[in-house]
Protein backbone atom coordinates (compact mmCIF):
# COMPACT_ATOMS: atom_id res chain seq x y z
CA UNK A 1 0.00 0.00 0.00
CA UNK A 2 1.47 3.03 -0.95
CA UNK A 3 1.75 5.95 1.45
CA UNK A 4 2.98 9.72 1.35
CA UNK A 5 6.18 8.45 2.49
CA UNK A 6 7.55 8.52 -1.04
CA UNK A 7 11.69 6.62 0.70
CA UNK A 8 9.07 3.92 1.07
CA UNK A 9 7.19 4.03 -2.20
CA UNK A 10 10.40 4.37 -4.22
CA UNK A 11 12.29 1.49 -2.96
CA UNK A 12 9.12 -0.70 -3.20
CA UNK A 13 8.19 0.81 -7.03
CA UNK A 14 11.90 -0.17 -7.84
CA UNK A 15 11.94 -3.40 -6.97
CA UNK A 16 9.08 -4.43 -8.79
CA UNK A 17 9.90 -2.43 -11.69
CA UNK A 18 13.54 -1.36 -12.03
CA UNK A 19 14.39 1.65 -14.36
CA UNK A 20 14.27 1.18 -17.93
CA UNK A 21 16.55 1.69 -21.05
CA UNK A 22 14.92 5.10 -21.24
CA UNK A 23 15.68 6.30 -18.17
CA UNK A 24 19.35 5.45 -18.74
CA UNK A 25 19.15 6.90 -22.18
CA UNK A 26 18.18 10.40 -20.48
CA UNK A 27 20.81 10.14 -17.70
CA UNK A 28 23.48 10.35 -20.62
CA UNK A 29 21.82 12.44 -22.30
CA UNK A 30 21.38 15.17 -19.64
CA UNK A 31 25.13 14.61 -18.75
CA UNK A 32 26.47 15.53 -22.06
CA UNK A 33 23.99 18.32 -22.88
CA UNK A 34 24.98 19.55 -19.09
CA UNK A 35 28.30 19.26 -19.71
CA UNK A 36 28.46 21.28 -23.01
CA UNK A 37 26.72 23.69 -21.82
CA UNK A 38 29.15 24.03 -18.45
CA UNK A 39 31.75 24.16 -20.84
CA UNK A 40 30.51 27.33 -22.12
CA UNK A 41 29.85 28.75 -19.66
CA UNK A 42 33.73 28.26 -18.43
CA UNK A 43 34.96 30.44 -21.21
CA UNK A 44 33.56 33.50 -19.48
CA UNK A 45 35.61 35.14 -17.53
CA UNK A 46 34.89 36.92 -14.22
CA UNK A 47 32.04 34.38 -14.31
CA UNK A 48 30.70 32.60 -11.32
CA UNK A 49 31.53 29.33 -12.74
CA UNK A 50 35.11 30.69 -14.05
CA UNK A 51 35.64 32.66 -9.83
CA UNK A 52 34.77 29.26 -8.20
CA UNK A 53 37.05 27.30 -10.40
CA UNK A 54 39.92 29.67 -9.64
CA UNK A 55 39.17 28.88 -6.28
CA UNK A 56 39.17 25.20 -6.51
CA UNK A 57 42.75 25.73 -8.06
CA UNK A 58 44.31 26.80 -5.57
CA UNK A 59 43.18 24.56 -3.10
CA UNK A 60 46.66 22.62 -1.58
CA UNK A 61 46.16 19.19 -0.01
CA UNK A 62 49.17 19.88 1.82
CA UNK A 63 48.01 23.13 3.07
CA UNK A 64 44.71 22.67 4.75
CA UNK A 65 44.17 26.28 5.53
CA UNK A 66 43.86 26.91 1.56
CA UNK A 67 40.45 25.32 2.02
CA UNK A 68 39.13 25.83 5.64
CA UNK A 69 39.31 29.54 4.73
CA UNK A 70 36.95 28.71 2.51
CA UNK A 71 34.55 26.79 4.88
CA UNK A 72 31.49 28.15 3.64
CA UNK A 73 30.87 25.95 0.86
CA UNK A 74 33.82 23.65 0.04
CA UNK A 75 32.02 20.59 -1.37
CA UNK A 76 31.88 21.65 -4.97
CA UNK A 77 35.50 22.74 -4.73
CA UNK A 78 37.22 19.74 -3.14
CA UNK A 79 35.22 18.13 -5.99
CA UNK A 80 37.25 19.79 -8.65
CA UNK A 81 40.36 20.39 -7.13
CA UNK A 82 40.71 17.01 -6.52
CA UNK A 83 40.23 15.99 -10.74
CA UNK A 84 42.46 19.12 -11.17
CA UNK A 85 45.09 17.46 -9.05
CA UNK A 86 44.76 14.43 -10.22
CA UNK A 87 45.88 16.12 -14.18
CA UNK A 88 42.46 17.21 -15.18
CA UNK A 89 42.64 20.36 -16.98
CA UNK A 90 40.72 23.34 -15.34
CA UNK A 91 38.31 23.55 -18.02
CA UNK A 92 37.07 20.33 -18.24
CA UNK A 93 37.31 19.25 -14.54
CA UNK A 94 34.80 22.56 -13.09
CA UNK A 95 32.36 21.72 -15.94
CA UNK A 96 32.35 17.91 -15.56
CA UNK A 97 31.81 18.49 -11.57
CA UNK A 98 28.61 20.75 -12.51
CA UNK A 99 27.31 17.91 -15.24
CA UNK A 100 27.78 15.06 -12.92
CA UNK A 101 25.67 17.60 -10.31
CA UNK A 102 22.90 17.98 -13.07
CA UNK A 103 22.67 14.77 -13.77
CA UNK A 104 22.31 13.26 -10.12
CA UNK A 105 19.33 16.00 -9.41
CA UNK A 106 17.80 14.88 -12.21
CA UNK A 107 18.15 11.18 -10.97
CA UNK A 108 17.10 12.01 -7.38
CA UNK A 109 14.09 14.27 -8.90
CA UNK A 110 12.96 11.18 -11.42
CA UNK A 111 12.63 9.25 -8.12
CA UNK A 112 11.23 11.50 -5.92
CA UNK A 113 8.48 11.86 -8.88
CA UNK A 114 8.09 7.95 -8.38
CA UNK A 115 7.93 7.99 -5.22
CA UNK A 116 4.83 10.77 -5.14
CA UNK A 117 2.73 9.76 -7.90
CA UNK A 118 2.56 5.97 -6.17
CA UNK A 119 2.37 4.25 -9.43
CA UNK A 120 -0.66 6.33 -10.98
CA UNK A 121 1.90 7.39 -13.81
CA UNK A 122 4.24 5.13 -16.23
CA UNK A 123 7.67 5.64 -14.66
CA UNK A 124 8.76 6.83 -18.84
CA UNK A 125 6.06 9.82 -18.39
CA UNK A 126 8.06 10.70 -14.69
CA UNK A 127 11.72 10.44 -16.96
CA UNK A 128 10.63 12.79 -19.32
CA UNK A 129 8.82 14.99 -16.76
CA UNK A 130 12.22 15.13 -14.61
CA UNK A 131 14.16 16.21 -18.00
CA UNK A 132 11.49 19.21 -18.24
CA UNK A 133 12.08 20.02 -14.29
CA UNK A 134 15.67 20.09 -15.33
CA UNK A 135 15.07 24.01 -17.27
CA UNK A 136 11.95 25.10 -15.96
CA UNK A 137 12.74 28.56 -15.20
CA UNK A 138 10.66 31.65 -13.57
CA UNK A 139 8.26 32.84 -16.30
CA UNK A 140 9.15 35.60 -18.93
CA UNK A 141 6.86 38.52 -19.01
CA UNK A 142 8.74 41.25 -21.45
CA UNK A 143 9.58 44.57 -19.66
CA UNK A 144 9.81 42.41 -16.22
CA UNK A 145 12.73 40.18 -16.67
CA UNK A 146 14.92 40.59 -19.58
CA UNK A 147 16.29 37.31 -20.84
CA UNK A 148 14.30 35.22 -18.10
CA UNK A 149 17.09 34.94 -15.43
CA UNK A 150 18.10 38.95 -14.46
CA UNK A 151 15.61 40.77 -11.37
CA UNK A 152 13.60 37.94 -10.50
CA UNK A 153 15.86 34.31 -10.21
CA UNK A 154 14.72 31.13 -11.01
CA UNK A 155 14.78 27.14 -9.92
CA UNK A 156 16.85 26.04 -12.41
CA UNK A 157 20.37 28.38 -13.16
CA UNK A 158 23.09 27.61 -14.99
CA UNK A 159 26.22 30.24 -14.49
CA UNK A 160 26.24 28.87 -10.24
CA UNK A 161 28.52 26.16 -9.67
CA UNK A 162 28.00 25.67 -6.04
CA UNK A 163 23.84 25.60 -6.53
CA UNK A 164 24.37 22.25 -9.13
CA UNK A 165 25.60 20.87 -5.75
CA UNK A 166 23.34 21.79 -2.90
CA UNK A 167 20.50 20.71 -5.18
CA UNK A 168 21.82 17.20 -5.17
CA UNK A 169 21.98 17.46 -1.28
CA UNK A 170 18.14 18.86 -1.12
CA UNK A 171 16.82 16.18 -2.94
CA UNK A 172 18.60 13.82 -0.47
CA UNK A 173 17.94 15.81 2.32
CA UNK A 174 14.26 15.95 2.11
CA UNK A 175 12.59 13.12 1.48
CA UNK A 176 15.26 11.19 4.38
CA UNK A 177 14.01 14.03 6.60
CA UNK A 178 9.86 13.36 6.17
CA UNK A 179 10.54 9.65 6.39
CA UNK A 180 12.02 10.02 9.62
CA UNK A 181 8.46 11.98 10.33
CA UNK A 182 6.52 9.40 8.64
CA UNK A 183 8.24 6.28 10.33
CA UNK A 184 7.62 8.32 14.06
CA UNK A 185 3.79 8.07 13.06
CA UNK A 186 3.85 4.33 12.41
CA UNK A 187 5.63 3.50 15.36
CA UNK A 188 3.45 5.56 17.53
CA UNK A 189 -0.11 3.79 17.72
CA UNK A 190 1.93 0.78 19.35
CA UNK A 191 4.88 2.58 21.40
CA UNK A 192 3.12 5.25 22.57
CA UNK A 193 5.27 7.38 24.72
CA UNK A 194 8.26 5.19 24.14
CA UNK A 195 8.52 6.20 19.92
CA UNK A 196 11.74 6.68 18.80
CA UNK A 197 14.05 6.47 15.70
CA UNK A 198 16.49 3.99 15.16
CA UNK A 199 19.37 6.08 16.15
CA UNK A 200 21.16 4.97 12.85
CA UNK A 201 18.33 7.24 11.12
CA UNK A 202 19.39 10.06 13.20
CA UNK A 203 22.97 9.89 12.24
CA UNK A 204 22.25 9.76 9.01
CA UNK A 205 19.85 12.59 8.84
CA UNK A 206 22.94 14.62 10.42
CA UNK A 207 25.49 13.86 7.93
CA UNK A 208 22.71 14.16 5.07
CA UNK A 209 21.98 18.05 6.24
CA UNK A 210 25.84 18.71 7.04
CA UNK A 211 26.13 17.58 3.42
CA UNK A 212 24.07 19.91 2.19
CA UNK A 213 25.83 22.73 4.61
CA UNK A 214 28.98 21.56 2.90
CA UNK A 215 27.78 22.53 -0.94
CA UNK A 216 26.32 25.58 0.07
CA UNK A 217 24.35 27.25 2.61
CA UNK A 218 21.07 28.56 0.89
CA UNK A 219 19.04 25.91 1.35
CA UNK A 220 19.15 25.38 4.92
CA UNK A 221 18.31 28.89 5.25
CA UNK A 222 15.05 28.05 4.34
CA UNK A 223 14.57 24.82 5.87
CA UNK A 224 15.71 25.90 9.61
CA UNK A 225 13.02 27.95 10.00
CA UNK A 226 10.92 25.57 7.88
CA UNK A 227 11.49 22.35 9.83
CA UNK A 228 11.37 24.45 13.32
CA UNK A 229 8.02 25.30 12.94
CA UNK A 230 6.63 21.83 11.26
CA UNK A 231 7.97 20.05 14.83
CA UNK A 232 7.29 22.44 16.81
CA UNK A 233 3.76 22.29 16.34
CA UNK A 234 4.49 18.82 15.64
CA UNK A 235 5.53 18.74 19.36
CA UNK A 236 2.96 20.73 21.16
CA UNK A 237 0.32 17.84 19.97
CA UNK A 238 2.78 15.57 20.97
CA UNK A 239 3.99 16.73 24.43
CA UNK A 240 4.55 13.35 25.52
CA UNK A 241 6.60 12.18 22.71
CA UNK A 242 9.66 14.62 24.05
CA UNK A 243 12.46 11.47 24.03
CA UNK A 244 11.58 11.98 19.66
CA UNK A 245 11.60 15.49 19.01
CA UNK A 246 14.79 15.32 21.28
CA UNK A 247 16.99 12.78 18.54
CA UNK A 248 15.41 15.41 15.41
CA UNK A 249 17.15 18.57 17.63
CA UNK A 250 19.78 16.27 17.96
CA UNK A 251 20.36 15.34 14.30
CA UNK A 252 20.31 19.03 13.53
CA UNK A 253 22.28 20.56 16.24
CA UNK A 254 25.59 19.83 14.11
CA UNK A 255 23.92 21.66 11.33
CA UNK A 256 22.72 24.77 13.30
CA UNK A 257 26.43 25.41 14.68
CA UNK A 258 28.33 24.85 11.13
CA UNK A 259 25.41 26.97 9.47
CA UNK A 260 26.17 29.69 12.18
CA UNK A 261 30.22 29.54 11.61
CA UNK A 262 28.97 29.93 7.72
CA UNK A 263 27.68 33.11 8.13
CA UNK A 264 30.30 34.48 10.79
CA UNK A 265 32.47 33.53 7.55
CA UNK A 266 30.15 35.70 5.10
CA UNK A 267 30.23 38.22 7.14
CA UNK A 268 33.73 38.78 8.21
CA UNK A 269 33.94 38.12 11.30
CA UNK A 270 36.02 34.48 10.60
CA UNK A 271 37.72 36.12 7.30
CA UNK A 272 38.61 39.49 6.46
CA UNK A 273 36.99 41.53 3.92
CA UNK A 274 34.30 39.50 2.80
CA UNK A 275 30.80 41.29 3.35
CA UNK A 276 28.41 42.91 6.00
CA UNK A 277 24.58 42.30 6.45
CA UNK A 278 21.97 45.36 6.26
CA UNK A 279 18.50 44.21 8.23
CA UNK A 280 15.54 45.77 7.52
CA UNK A 281 11.85 45.33 5.07
CA UNK A 282 11.33 48.06 2.65
CA UNK A 283 8.17 48.43 0.59
CA UNK A 284 10.03 47.48 -2.47
CA UNK A 285 11.99 44.73 -1.46
CA UNK A 286 8.53 43.38 0.11
CA UNK A 287 6.87 43.69 -3.32
CA UNK A 288 10.19 42.51 -5.31
CA UNK A 289 10.20 39.34 -3.24
CA UNK A 290 6.74 38.18 -3.33
CA UNK A 291 6.78 39.49 -7.09
CA UNK A 292 9.79 36.88 -8.11
CA UNK A 293 8.29 34.13 -5.78
CA UNK A 294 5.21 34.23 -8.03
CA UNK A 295 6.86 33.94 -11.35
CA UNK A 296 9.65 31.49 -10.33
CA UNK A 297 6.74 29.06 -8.45
CA UNK A 298 3.53 30.19 -10.89
CA UNK A 299 2.63 26.57 -11.62
CA UNK A 300 3.32 24.87 -8.14
CA UNK A 301 1.36 27.80 -6.01
CA UNK A 302 -1.35 27.09 -8.16
CA UNK A 303 -1.10 23.08 -8.00
CA UNK A 304 -1.17 23.66 -4.18
CA UNK A 305 -4.94 24.92 -4.59
CA UNK A 306 -5.59 23.25 -7.79
CA UNK A 307 -4.91 19.91 -5.67
CA UNK A 308 -6.07 20.85 -2.83
CA UNK A 309 -8.23 17.99 -0.53
CA UNK A 310 -9.04 16.99 2.71
CA UNK A 311 -5.48 15.73 4.51
CA UNK A 312 -3.63 17.76 1.79
CA UNK A 313 -1.22 18.91 4.57
CA UNK A 314 -0.67 15.38 5.75
CA UNK A 315 2.08 15.49 3.46
CA UNK A 316 4.92 16.57 4.63
CA UNK A 317 7.27 17.55 1.37
CA UNK A 318 3.95 19.94 0.73
CA UNK A 319 4.14 21.52 3.90
CA UNK A 320 7.49 21.63 4.26
CA UNK A 321 8.07 23.33 0.39
CA UNK A 322 5.71 25.76 1.46
CA UNK A 323 7.33 26.44 4.41
CA UNK A 324 10.81 27.16 2.47
CA UNK A 325 8.96 29.13 0.18
CA UNK A 326 7.93 31.83 2.59
CA UNK A 327 10.76 31.70 4.91
CA UNK A 328 13.29 32.19 1.75
CA UNK A 329 9.77 35.53 1.04
CA UNK A 330 10.73 36.84 4.44
CA UNK A 331 14.35 36.46 4.03
CA UNK A 332 14.37 37.77 0.66
CA UNK A 333 12.71 40.66 1.67
CA UNK A 334 14.63 41.36 5.37
CA UNK A 335 18.73 40.88 4.40
CA UNK A 336 20.84 42.89 2.35
CA UNK A 337 24.07 42.40 1.80
CA UNK A 338 26.60 45.34 2.16
CA UNK A 339 30.27 45.68 1.59
CA UNK A 340 31.76 44.05 -1.40
CA UNK A 341 29.39 41.95 -1.86
CA UNK A 342 26.56 44.40 -2.26
CA UNK A 343 24.17 43.87 -5.12
CA UNK A 344 25.22 40.02 -5.42
CA UNK A 345 21.67 39.07 -4.44
CA UNK A 346 22.98 36.41 -2.46
CA UNK A 347 19.95 36.54 0.28
CA UNK A 348 18.06 35.69 -3.00
CA UNK A 349 19.13 32.33 -3.38
CA UNK A 350 17.03 30.40 -0.96
CA UNK A 351 14.14 31.41 -2.70
CA UNK A 352 16.04 29.65 -5.88
CA UNK A 353 16.40 26.53 -3.78
CA UNK A 354 12.65 26.58 -2.19
CA UNK A 355 11.47 27.30 -5.89
CA UNK A 356 12.99 24.34 -7.30
CA UNK A 357 11.82 21.84 -4.28
CA UNK A 358 8.56 23.17 -4.81
CA UNK A 359 8.32 22.46 -8.09
CA UNK A 360 9.48 18.72 -7.95
CA UNK A 361 6.99 18.11 -5.07
CA UNK A 362 3.78 19.78 -6.65
CA UNK A 363 4.82 18.77 -10.23
CA UNK A 364 4.63 15.00 -8.74
CA UNK A 365 1.04 15.50 -6.63
CA UNK A 366 -0.81 17.67 -9.45
CA UNK A 367 0.60 14.50 -12.06
CA UNK A 368 -0.96 12.05 -9.36
CA UNK A 369 -3.79 13.74 -8.71
CA UNK A 370 -4.85 14.29 -12.73
CA UNK A 371 -4.55 10.40 -12.92
CA UNK A 372 -6.60 9.75 -10.21
CA UNK A 373 -9.33 12.22 -11.41
CA UNK A 374 -9.00 10.78 -14.79
CA UNK A 375 -9.55 7.90 -14.21
CA UNK A 376 -12.62 7.86 -11.89
CA UNK A 377 -13.91 9.45 -15.28
CA UNK A 378 -15.97 11.99 -13.05
CA UNK A 379 -13.98 15.60 -13.23
CA UNK A 380 -16.42 18.76 -12.84
CA UNK A 381 -16.40 21.81 -14.63
CA UNK A 382 -14.02 23.06 -12.24
CA UNK A 383 -11.67 20.79 -11.56
CA UNK A 384 -11.42 20.26 -15.93
CA UNK A 385 -10.71 24.13 -15.54
CA UNK A 386 -8.21 23.87 -12.91
CA UNK A 387 -6.06 21.17 -14.43
CA UNK A 388 -6.20 23.06 -17.70
CA UNK A 389 -4.66 26.31 -16.25
CA UNK A 390 -2.03 24.30 -14.50
CA UNK A 391 -0.88 22.80 -17.50
CA UNK A 392 -1.25 25.72 -19.36
CA UNK A 393 1.29 27.38 -16.57
CA UNK A 394 3.89 24.32 -16.70
CA UNK A 395 3.68 25.43 -20.57
CA UNK A 396 4.81 28.80 -19.61
CA UNK A 397 7.46 27.59 -17.86
CA UNK A 398 8.89 25.04 -19.93
CA UNK A 399 9.02 27.51 -22.95
CA UNK A 400 10.77 30.23 -20.43
CA UNK A 401 13.35 27.68 -19.97
CA UNK A 402 13.64 26.76 -23.73
CA UNK A 403 13.90 30.51 -24.58
CA UNK A 404 16.35 30.95 -21.43
CA UNK A 405 18.62 28.16 -23.02
CA UNK A 406 18.55 30.27 -26.25
CA UNK A 407 19.23 32.91 -24.92
CA UNK A 408 22.13 31.92 -22.95
CA UNK A 409 23.78 30.48 -26.41
CA UNK A 410 22.90 32.29 -28.75
CA UNK A 411 23.97 36.10 -26.82
CA UNK A 412 27.27 36.82 -24.74
CA UNK A 413 25.15 36.66 -21.48
CA UNK A 414 26.10 34.29 -18.91
CA UNK A 415 22.37 34.73 -16.97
Amino acid sequence: MMTNDIVLNERELRRQNRPGLWFYCSVAAVFVLSLLMYRREFGFELTDLSIHSQIAAEFDFSDLHTITSRLAYPLWHLMVACLYQLGLPLEWASPIICALCKTLTFVLAQRTLVGLCQGKIKENWLTLTAILLMIVTCIYIEGVNFGVYRGVGSPNVWHNPTQQAVFVAMLLCMPYLCHCWYEFERMLPEKGDQAMLPWGKVILLAILLMGSLACKPTFMQALLPAAFAMFLVELLRHKRNWRYFMQIILAFLPAVAYFLLQYLYYTGVVVEYTSGVEIGITAQSAWLSIRNTLMMSAFPLFAVICCYRKGFFKDRMVVLGLLMTLFSVIEAMTFRETGMREGHGNFTWAANSSSFFLWVTMTGVFLRDFSIDLRKKSLSLVRKLGYSVGFALLAWHVGSGIFYLNFLLTTQNVF
